[in-house]
């Protein structure tokens, strides 16, 4: 049997002086990207940042906005295709049941939008918080030490049923058709009408017997709730602990729109206990490209990301599950297991920090990144970064200027630090666009404080740039 190591194969590491302007450092993210849009192989794209990394905008909200978008969104036009959705937490720590709403739209334009939602749960009823009730085996390997804040939530964690109980869980995913209409002129085409797709759980066996998860896909219409597919996983394992995944596969309905298609790794169906669930997602047997959202701090520095980062492994095996997941997805759908991690920070530096605070900052969570990766089993040359420092404030942001000052120190510093790490590539968004033109086109969130963000076509400018960019610098 082949391993892990043999069906990804090395790929050679060059620094290149054909870099496009204002790109810096590897090109392995250029061969990446490449291989992508010519279909030649797959790309999970995980974002880290502050609120720029899923800034909500338009109807893009809960961590789905900013550059978790941007960046797929430049990947789409580019000619990559979509392969499936993010893959999110099934539970989180906070006290509500929390609604990430995407809108999907492939890169095209969709006059009615296919709503696409991810539920996290809170704990109810039998449904406990796992970080909280269920196994220290368990936890060690969903729950990192540190608060990470996936798409927005408060952190991971799983849903946990305990030995003995049962649970009907709530609809984790949806796709929503406006008005129970299906979108015009079509929907996205990783998941258009009549495509074969897969439902994945990502769930915990333990050695205590009697647990069960029933994935189930539902389609509602006018009220009336018909089963579109079901199965059943059971969570023993006499070894102990590990993390498994059950794919449930179904085709995406032709026929009368239905007003949603409803998921859940226990929805109308039972789990029971003991039982844990910690990721799920939507996706096909194709190749291409996808984005999961990591860390999402809102208001935090460079030096607050970096320590969530490069602290959220601590006696943990979180990061290697991370991995794992998003890699054997990715396989299971025809690729040979590639990650690049998009980092963007640096616009919440206040004061007048030392221009390596940046760099300390990126090569805290790069160093961290790769560890894990390699622990994971997998070869180095598979994992590639692309930095940037935030995009250029304008003269009206409030601070007279010291703020962007800062940033262009940081820019100056990532741009030499860059040709001395592996597997990285910065991009210096200041040689994109300049404030002046971002302003002109309307990039802004809006004026003064709120240039701290980008608006729904800013974001996508960007990524699309981004994008062209490194594919030039091969």
């Amino acid at each position: 049997m082949r391993t892990r190591q043999e069906i990804i194969p090395r790929r050679s590491v060059r620094q290149s002086s054909s870099l496009a302007v204002g790109v810096y450092g590897s090109t392995l993210a250029s061969s990446f990207f490449r291989d992508a849009v010519n279909g030649a192989d797959s790309l999970d794209v995980v974002t880290i940042g502050d609120s720029n990394a899923g800034y909500s905008y338009g109807g893009f909200g809960g961590g789905g906005g900013g550059w978790t978008r941007g960046i797929l969104r430049g990947l789409n036009n580019a000619g990559a295709p979509t392969y499936g959705s993010g893959m999110a937490p099934i539970m989180h720590t906070g006290v509500t049941t929390t609604t990430q709403i995407l809108k999907e739209d492939d890169g095209t334009t969709i006059t009615t939008y296919l709503g696409y939602a991810k539920n996290t749960e809170a704990p109810t009823g039998n449904l406990l918080r796992g970080g909280a009730s269920g196994p220290a085996a368990v936890t060690a390997i969903a729950v990192p030490a540190t608060t990470l804040l996936p798409y927005g939530l408060t952190n991971f964690d799983y849903g946990w049923v305990a030995a003995a109980t049962t649970y009907n869980s709530f609809g984790q995913l949806n796709f929503t058709y406006p008005a129970g209409a299906a979108p015009s002129p079509a929907l996205p085409s990783w998941c258009d009408a009549g495509t074969a797709l897969k439902y994945r759980t990502v769930y915990a066996r333990t050695n205590t017997a009697g647990g069960t998860i029933n994935p189930t896909i539902y389609r509602v219409l006018s009220g009336v709730y018909t089963s579109l597919a079901t199965t059943s996983a059971s969570t023993y394992n006499a070894a102990g602990t590990d993390i498994q995944t059950k794919d449930l596969d179904f085709v995406m309905p032709t026929t009368v729109p239905a007003s949603a298609i409803i998921f859940g790794w226990a929805y109308i169906g039972i789990a029971t206990g003991p039982a844990g669930a910690l990721l799920d997602s939507v996706y096909k047997v194709a190749k291409g490209i996808s984005v999961h959202n990591l860390h999402y701090g809102s208001g935090q520095t460079s030096t607050v990301i970096a320590a969530a980062i490069s602290g959220c492994n601590a006696s943990k095996t979180f990061l290697e599950n991370y991995f794992k997941q998003i890699v054997d997805r990715q396989i299971a759908a025809g690729g040979t297991g590639r990650v690049l991690i998009k980092i963007n920070c640096g616009v919440n530096d206040s004061g007048s920090p030392a221009s390596s605070t940046i760099t300390s900052a990126f090569n805290a969570m790069i160093n961290t990144l790769k560890t894990a990766w390699l622990a994971a089993g997998y070869i180095a040359n598979n994992l590639c970064f692309v930095c940037s420092v935030s995009h250029p404030l304008d003269t009206d942001f409030g601070d007279g200027g010291t703020r962007e000052a800062t940033l262009a120190t940081y820019r100056a510093a990532a741009n030499s630090w860059a040709n001395t790490v592996q597997n990285v590539t910065v991009v210096d968004l200041s040689q994109i666009y300049t404030a002046a033109q971002m302003t002109a086109s309307g990039y802004y969130a809006g004026t003064a404080a709120a240039e701290a963000h980008l608006s729904q076509a800013g974001y996508f400018a960007f990524g699309q740039q981004i994008v062209s960019k490194i594919l030039a610098s091969g």
